[in-house]
């Protein structure tokens, strides 16, 4: 399966991420997250609300 995942908020960046049913989260950030880039986080976002599906950021 292919996550499709959005590295900013204003939705023109976008990744896409292969997933299988053994993946976490955090493996997901640390695929997108950039050389160096700190404080990053995985949110849902649904009809414009968000939601973050991590507990602690990945540092």
């Amino acid at each position: 399966m292919i996550l499709t995942v959005f590295l900013s908020d204003n939705q023109q960046l976008l990744t896409e991420v292969p997933i299988t049913p053994e993946t976490l989260c955090k493996y997901v950030v640390e695929f997108c997250k950039e050389a160096g880039e700190s404080g990053c986080h995985l949110a849902e976002v649904w009809r414009g609300k968000g939601m973050s599906l991590l507990a602690h950021t990945v540092h």
